[in-house]
């Protein structure tokens, strides 16, 4: 039986998963950082007559597996396939392999798993080598990012500033005239190991066992909090910087990707040539391929989890969202795949952008649900609406008009332009053409402005139970242009509504005209 696990899980799991925690140390650090309430994070257990036989961690888009004696339960995968299509598995080769009996359109790539075994074959100390602090930050990015097999797997400088920050990993460093010729840092940390990535050394300067001394100094820091470093490593041992100073092959590590997918490896970038693997980079968080058939597209988990923030009111209307950095950190995805998000968002009209200013949001959890006739221009504006103005008089309409109101030929209409105006200006601008006869029905005082507005923004659609609607996107002319503040030829959407009441009268033709981005209209027809 395959249960997801929750808090209560925790000693049995652990209990299991510490069997081999070098090979599990991917898992328990997820599961001790993260727990199991995250919306990114769910962790299954396979259990069997009370003893676990198996684990499976689905975070973001990777899953990773593992089975003590081998024992993957290839129904669950399959069920769990049939929903969730993962980017990359990982784990023991024994296990992804079974993994790639259903995800046979996945690449297996195989590479040793080195564990820490002789603490007398480390190079000596050198005094050169320092320990990075916050005031590094934006040096060790900028190096990074000048290492061609590095550069992809540290794309946030923010990444290395909250390690740093939150003491979750300790970053070292070599400089020459003040610039950063080497760099080591540790990545996943549980309660026995420690795993190593981003060893480089700058071409210019390589041959000079800068790596080895380096990754020499952080095994000393880890050894000191009683931990074994660990790391993945392509190359054999002949070849093999790690292996000289102290690291002993234990096993196989695999990763299981789509074929489009590049692999990544975690090599040394020093003596030899080779690349690094960060535990935020590709690995741990592989994104999304757009073009991958059955795919969930990696944007869906954050707007899942904003749409709930959202929507629970954790981001209230008007509510300036945080920035895209904050965000991407706060919701532990990338700026892309934010971005994504976002644009969903927009269009299902839970937020807006507006331009210079940020991104608010528009979702009102306390708004009652619209009635099937109601004014676009005052329910769905993107904006609070804090003016509105109006241009109006009495007199004998368009033969059109006429035609569609069902007027005889002496009956006048109210004629009125309003226009709607948010902190920012006008957005929104209606033409209404109401017979003075249906005013008159309805005891509006002709001579009173609030009384007229009122009438034109809320009391004519009270009285309206059918309407006709023709909707079009238009260039502005001479009648938009004067109430809107757009440049002629712009384009607005417009649509027109002619409403009839219980008697199946017009009573009301109304002309909407909107600014782009400004409106969602969204109700139930």
């Amino acid at each position: 039986m395959v249960k997801e696990c929750t808090e209560q899980d925790r000693p049995a799991l652990l209990a299991y998963l510490k069997q081999e925690p070098v090979y599990n140390t991917f898992m328990l650090a997820d599961i001790e950082d993260f727990g199991f309430d995250e919306t990114f994070q769910t962790v299954y257990m396979d259990i069997e007559e009370g003893e676990c036989r198996g684990v499976y961690l689905c975070f973001y888009n990777n899953l990773i597996l593992y089975s003590k004696d081998g024992n993957i339960n290839i129904s669950f995968l399959e069920q769990l396939f049939s929903l969730y299509i993962p980017d990359v598995v990982m784990g023991k080769i024994e296990d992804v392999r079974i993994a790639q009996r259903i995800l046979f359109d996945y690449r297996l790539e195989a590479r040793g798993m080195y564990l820490f075994h002789d603490a007398d074959c480390l190079t000596e100390e050198n005094a050169e080598i320092q320990e990075a602090s916050e005031k590094d930050v934006d040096d060790i990015f900028a190096f990074l990012q000048s290492i061609p097999e590095l550069k992809n797997l540290y794309k946030s400088k923010q990444m290395i500033a909250d390690r740093i920050y939150k003491n979750c990993g300790i970053h070292y460093l070599i400089r020459e005239n003040g610039r950063i010729i080497a760099h080591a840092n540790s990545t996943a940390e549980c309660e026995d190991t420690v795993m190593i990535g981003g060893v480089a050394v700058e071409p210019g300067h390589r041959g000079r066992k800068l790596a080895s001394q380096i990754v020499s100094t952080l095994c000393r820091k880890i050894l000191e909090k009683g931990k074994l470093p660990c790391l993945f490593c392509s190359r054999k041992e002949e070849h093999n910087l790690y292996y000289r100073i102290g690291f002993r092959y234990i096993g196989e590590w695999a990763t299981l990707a789509q074929m489009s997918n590049k692999s990544q490896e975690q090599d040394e970038v020093g003596e030899e040539s080779g690349k690094g693997q960060e535990e935020t980079g590709e690995v741990r968080m592989r994104r999304e391929n757009p073009g991958a058939k059955g795919r969930l597209p990696s944007y869906i988990p954050v707007y899942n989890q904003l749409y709930s923030d959202i929507v629970s009111g954790i981001y209230e209307k008007g509510s300036l969202l945080p920035s895209e950095t904050v965000l991407s950190e706060r919701y532990h995805v990338s700026r892309n795949t934010l971005r994504q998000a976002l644009t969903i968002l927009t269009q299902d009209g839970y937020i807006y952008k507006h331009q210079g200013k940020g991104t608010y949001v528009s979702y009102d959890k306390d708004k009652k649900c619209k009635e099937k006739i109601y004014n676009f221009l005052l329910e769905d504006a993107l904006e609070d609406i804090v003016h509105i103005s109006m241009d109006y008089n009495f007199g004998l309409p368009t033969q059109i008009a006429r035609e569609k109101l069902g007027l005889a030929g002496e009956e006048e209409v109210l004629a009125s332009n309003n226009v709607y105006e948010s902190e920012n200006g006008p957005i929104g601008q209606s033409f209404l053409q109401i017979p003075v006869a249906i005013l008159n029905e309805c005891q509006v005082d002709l001579n009173s402005e609030e009384a007229l507005l009122e009438f034109m923004d809320w009391n004519i659609y009270r009285k309206a139970v059918e309407a006709e609607v023709s909707i079009q996107l238009m260039e502005a002319d001479e009648q938009v242009t004067p109430y809107l503040g757009v440049e002629p030829g712009t384009p607005v959407l417009h649509i027109e509504q002619l409403l009839y009441d219980r008697e199946n009268r017009a009573i009301g033709r109304i002309k909407y005209y909107f600014r782009s981005g400004k409106y969602q209209i969204q109700y139930r027809l």
